[in-house]
């Protein structure tokens, strides 16, 4: 009975506690099967006490829990962790699943975040897969629920304790919130293109030079692909992966097909370095991140990595992104 007890009144103090409109994914809401499935939910505000309790309408957790006669302890956060938020004058850090992504927000700053879709999700899946296909039944359940994922609008704020003169901050405007990353105009910073090519035994090469002929140059790079990885990789006929960079973001293509990607902009890489330094504000690298960070956007930055095909596979056209 107290099991039950719990799994309802948690959700339900959860859902009294959220206010606001629904937030609502940019995802359509139906399936590429055609099914229908949306789910969007208001704003949900957790706030945590000096102590790192999380608290809900002003109710403890733990004390639910204990009500309850349930541990709730591991919740909580560290005082330590929760002292350096207030000191460093960080108020909430806001996380909202838009449908396409989770978009990451400290202080109403974006910041870069990750970026998806239905295919890319799945492929995702398949990529892990190949690499624990020990656990082929759980990944098949989880590929089943990307759907669900995708479509489910959901808007979780974290505040932290303000320090005593803090002027408390406002959360981001939800339009903002769902603005696209708005790509740079200024030239390339840094430009650097090559391919990597795994040999039939798992061995890398690049123009031709082994990662035997780096290591007797005394270079501690990798030699060679774990015989079982190779297996896994030939037995989902991943033939080849690029990493590119682009003003908005890094990209991962698995056979020319996308993965989540991580999204950024001048402005979330600027936003970044701004609350690295209000963090860490003793640190000696503030003036590398400031420097360093905001032109990541303006890498030019393309690799393509190629895996020894299995036997009976046909190859693939690769296409450069």
């Amino acid at each position: 009975m107290r099991r039950i007890l719990l799994v309802l009144l948690v959700p339900a103090m959860l859902t009294l506690a959220a206010c606001g409109p629904a937030m609502l994914p940019t995802t359509s809401p139906k399936t590429e099967s055609g099914d229908t499935f949306l789910l969007a939910l208001p704003r949900l505000e957790i706030e945590f006490d000096k102590e790192g309790n999380p608290m809900v309408l002003g109710m403890k957790l733990a004390d639910v829990g204990v009500l309850l006669n349930q541990d709730l302890s591991g919740i909580r956060l560290d005082p330590g962790l929760v002292a350096w938020m207030t000191n460093a004058d960080i108020q909430h850090i806001e996380m909202r699943q838009t449908g396409d992504g989770v978009a990451l927000m400290v202080n109403a700053k974006r910041m870069p975040h990750i970026s998806w879709d239905d295919k890319s999700l799945a492929q995702a899946i398949d990529l892990v897969l190949a690499l624990d296909p020990a656990n082929e039944s759980l990944y098949t359940t989880i590929r089943k629920l990307l759907p669900i994922v995708s479509r489910l609008g959901l808007d979780v704020v974290l505040r932290f304790p303000l320090q005593p003169t803090a002027k408390p901050l406002p959360l981001a405007d939800p339009a903002d919130v769902m603005a696209k990353a708005n790509p740079s105009k200024d030239p390339a910073s840094f430009i650097f293109k090559f391919d990597v090519r795994y040999d039939a035994q798992g061995v890398p090469s690049i123009l031709g030079i082994t990662g035997y002929d780096l290591a007797a140059l005394g270079l501690p790079l990798p030699l060679a692909l774990d015989p079982t990885m190779r297996e896994n990789l030939q037995s989902k006929n991943i033939q080849f992966l690029e990493l590119r960079t682009t003003p908005i973001g890094l990209y991962v293509y698995v056979n020319n097909n996308p993965l989540p990607s991580f999204t950024w902009d001048k402005q979330m890489l600027k936003n970044v370095a701004e609350i690295y330094t209000q963090m860490n504000p003793g640190s000696p690298i503030i003036p590398t991140v400031n420097q360093i960070l905001p032109m990541l956007d303006t890498l030019d930055i393309g690799i393509m990595v190629y895996f020894p095909l299995a036997p009976d596979a046909k190859p693939i056209q690769a296409q450069t992104h």
